[in-house]
């Protein structure tokens, strides 16, 4: 691991806090924060100034640690849990995070090396395929193939993804800028499509799933150029 970490804990036992914190220092990191509970690690995580974070999943009886994973996802800073649960109930919720690892208790220093190795190659991967769209005060983070086609509405935008609809205050070209131009396609002023979503297309109209999407007139060229249509 060539970059040296700024790490935030948090984790409710104090003994495995300081174990984990000295174990970080032995393999070069250093420690910025360390949090015991829910509401001082959100405290750390707005305040920021770390780029990674190790979480355990039950902090005050339930499974906080997952909420905190949200937000650190959000944020796009990579994390990992370190965890007594092995439980299928628990790893379903966990695994729905995309943590980088699932480290369990009793842990070595070789588990933590691996679990930071691990997390931050998936890190890596996951910045090339998602994209933060800010949703009022929030910032959701989504996959680009999850994304089916955007819709202008005035100021705002309307994401629409397999699961849910997400809007934004902003133009369609700015959310444009931030998506791989060769995966999303404008096919209207007010249209930009995931051109792998496409299920059928016709002169003046395409279609994904069952919602008709218009292609106007002056994309209509560009449009059937990329798509390689004669």
């Amino acid at each position: 691991m060539e970059d040296k970490l700024k790490i935030i804990i948090v984790e409710d036992e104090g003994v495995i806090s300081e174990m984990l914190k000295l174990t970080l220092e032995d393999l070069g990191h250093t420690v910025v924060g360390t949090a015991h509970n829910k509401s001082k690690a959100r405290s750390l995580i707005q305040r920021g100034g770390f780029n990674f974070a190790i979480l355990d999943v039950n902090l005050e009886g339930g499974i906080e640690g997952i909420e905190l994973a949200e937000e650190c996802r959000v944020e796009k800073i990579p994390f990992m849990f370190l965890t007594s649960y092995a439980d299928k109930y628990t790893l379903d919720k966990a695994k729905k995070t995309m943590p980088g690892a699932y480290v369990l208790k009793p842990f070595t220093e070789e588990d933590i090396y691996t679990g930071l190795e691990m997390s931050l190659m998936h890190s890596n991967k996951a910045e090339d395929s998602t994209v933060s769209i800010k949703d009022g005060h929030k910032a959701q983070l989504l996959d680009h193939e999850d994304i089916l086609y955007i819709k202008a509405d005035n100021i705002y935008i309307e994401v629409y993804t397999t699961d849910k609809k997400v809007v934004s205050r902003q133009t369609l070209s700015a959310a444009l800028e931030k998506l791989p131009e060769d995966v999303f396609l404008r096919v209207h002023r007010s249209y930009a499509v995931n051109k792998r979503k496409i299920d059928s297309i016709s002169r003046s109209s395409l279609k994904i799933g069952e919602v008709n999407i218009p292609i106007s007139r002056s994309y209509k060229t560009e449009v059937r150029r990329i798509l390689d249509i004669k």
